[in-house]
């Protein structure tokens, strides 16, 4: 007999559920953020009917909003128990560090000597937001978005696809972290204004140091994790 406990979600507040949306993606933020933030645990089915009645939908946007997470990662589709929150695996983050530890110095050093002022505005803005942000779902967000926006504005467009699909194998692993060490995100925001400092300075040793730094920072965390 299957032992998961019954399922909870926070249902989220009217300025969440109320945004332009639809049911579909409004499902999907709320199941996205419970992952994250680690309200829904590793192991965890979700139950199409349940969540339907928790969030007030029908099925059919749960259906959808689980196939979304699935190709994220976030979620895994078992033959016998249906749709359950990913299990995490040691050797998967380690695999997928170590490939990111090697790629995304390299795209480093092609977008540092090509950044606009522009672009670093624009990173120096989202920073901010990172530092305000009360959520660590959406600081998940943002953190993707930081290193992309760099990748995919200066580096090669097939070496920023190739990180971007890593980075989003990641976000679980992320999320994890940050539930289990309050103090990563914090360590985490240092790490991106020194990598801003650099970049301001067009300092491509100086940047691709403090990247490396972070992404050890980050697999360091996930390891701590019991």
């Amino acid at each position: 007999m299957d032992k998961t406990p019954e399922l909870r979600i926070s249902v989220p507040n009217d300025d969440f559920a109320g945004a332009r949306r639809t049911a579909h993606e409004y499902v999907r933020a709320v199941l996205r953020r419970a992952i994250l933030n680690g309200e829904v645990t590793p192991g965890s089915r979700l139950v199409q009917a349940e969540v339907a009645a928790m969030l007030d939908v029908s099925t059919t946007p749960v259906r959808e909003a689980l196939r979304d997470l699935a190709t994220e990662g976030l979620v895994q589709f078992d033959p016998h128990r249906g749709a359950i929150v990913a299990e995490l695996s040691r050797e998967d983050v380690e695999d997928i560090y170590q490939i990111r530890s090697i790629l995304e110095p390299l795209a480093m050093r092609q977008a540092v000597p090509k950044i606009s002022d522009a672009m670093i505005a624009q990173l120096r803005k989202l920073h901010q937001t990172m530092l305000d942000e009360p959520h660590s779902a959406d600081w998940v967000d943002r953190n993707r978005v930081f290193h992309m926006a760099l990748y995919e504005t200066a580096a090669s467009p097939r070496l920023a696809a190739i990180i971007r699909n890593l980075q989003d194998a990641s976000v679980m692993y992320i999320g994890a972290s940050l539930t289990h060490q309050p103090g990563l995100r914090e360590e985490a925001n240092r790490d991106h204004a020194v990598i801003l400092d650099a970049l301001e300075r067009r300092d491509t040793e100086a940047a691709v140091n403090a990247l490396s730094e972070h992404l050890q920072t980050s697999l360091d965390a996930f390891e701590s994790v019991d």
